[in-house]
């Protein structure tokens, strides 16, 4: 048998080849066992300081600006806002159905420019609704059943008619116009940056029994706003809390939740000459897993806040929601004393 000698105080002490192994052995062990504890310690650490995707969360919002006077400067009175969008650089442009204009503005709320007025000429508005902006500066606004395109200082381009009545729009991932509006029982119709139409997709929302003498008219069968990120689109049905999921246009999924204060549309069809409807506002907004839907209720407007696909919050919230910036800033259409645009952060309590 091998031995290992080891001198200490002239004491020799012999120490067999299979004792060593095994004290060896241990020493390892012992090693590789408060690795592992050291590690799970520092997952348990760093697990602590990240929320769980999906955990409710105590979310509010943050006033940072606002755009919009009661008198003085014309330039920051608003008659009746309609539509805000945010470009690439953070300014902020908005839509005044009654002024018929678009104002300008910079990520500081100081005017820059405005265009349009009322008229059926080159540039004018007739019926405004909703506006679009592209990744060149282009912005579309749609006036019921025609497109105009302006340049990003104001000036006309040209525009373009449409063969229905366009409720909302959007640029996708390929930088064409998609289009919301019912067109031979098909929903989004999408057309290049210069106004060709180049075809229709999406199915048309099928009517509850209680609105069912509206079947046949597309404008009762098509949600009020769209919203697209890259390849992706998102509606919300207008009769329900249902939010329908498209990519590669394609219907994907669908998002449902029973919200207790959630408006049905409701129609009046007592005035001369036809009838009138009330619906509920939306917007929807999605960015790294997590979707944001506004809505109008019975009591109050809401903000619910989904993370991957579970709802982590609901808030009251004032006014209208309109945009949400590259930076996850929220601008609402306030209307209370007078109309004003405001932005808010996301404020978020851990």
């Amino acid at each position: 048998m091998n031995a290992y000698y080891a001198r200490a105080a002239k004491k020799e002490t012999i120490i067999p080849e299979t004792e060593k192994s095994q004290s060896g052995r241990k020493r390892t062990f012992l090693s590789i066992f408060f690795q592992i504890c050291l590690i799970i310690q520092l997952l348990i650490f760093f697990g602590s300081c990240t929320e769980e995707p999906g955990k409710k969360r105590d979310i509010s919002l943050k006033k940072e600006l606002k755009i919009g006077l009661s008198e003085g400067d014309e330039n920051y009175i608003f008659g009746l806002v309609a539509d805000v969008k945010i470009d690439s650089p953070g300014n902020v442009y908005v839509l005044d159905v009654r002024m018929n204009r678009v104002a300008k503005y910079d990520p500081d709320g100081i005017f820059i420019l405005r265009f349009g007025e009322k008229g059926v000429g080159p540039g004018e508005f007739e019926n405004p609704r909703t506006i679009a902006l592209n990744s060149s500066g282009k912005v579309y606004v749609l006036d019921f059943r025609k497109v105009i395109v302006f340049d990003e200082n104001g000036g006309f381009i040209k525009s373009f008619g449409l063969d229905f009545m366009g409720v909302d729009m959007a640029i996708n991932d390929k930088g064409n116009l998609v289009i919301l509006g019912a067109r031979s029982d098909q929903l989004f119709n999408v057309y290049d940056s210069e106004g060709d139409y180049l075809h229709s997709f999406g199915n048309l929302v099928d009517i509850p029994e209680d609105f069912s003498k509206f079947k046949d008219a597309g404008l009762f069968r098509t949600p009020l706003r769209l919203w697209t990120n890259r390849n992706k689109i998102f509606v919300m049905n207008p009769y329900k809390y249902e939010i329908c999921f498209y990519e590669n246009e394609s219907l994907r999924g669908k998002l449902v939740r029973r919200s207790p204060d959630y408006m049905k549309p409701e129609f009046n069809e007592e005035i001369p000459g036809g009838f009138s409807a009330v619906i509920a506002n939306n917007f929807i907004f999605e960015k790294n897993n997590t979707i944001y839907v506004y809505y109008d209720g019975k009591k109050a407007s809401w903000l619910d806040i989904f993370e991957y696909g579970k709802l982590i919050r609901s808030m009251e919230v004032k006014g209208t929601l309109a945009a949400i910036d590259d930076e996850g800033r929220f601008y609402f259409i306030e209307n209370e004393d007078y109309p004003k645009i405001v932005r808010y952060s996301e404020n978020i309590k851990h």
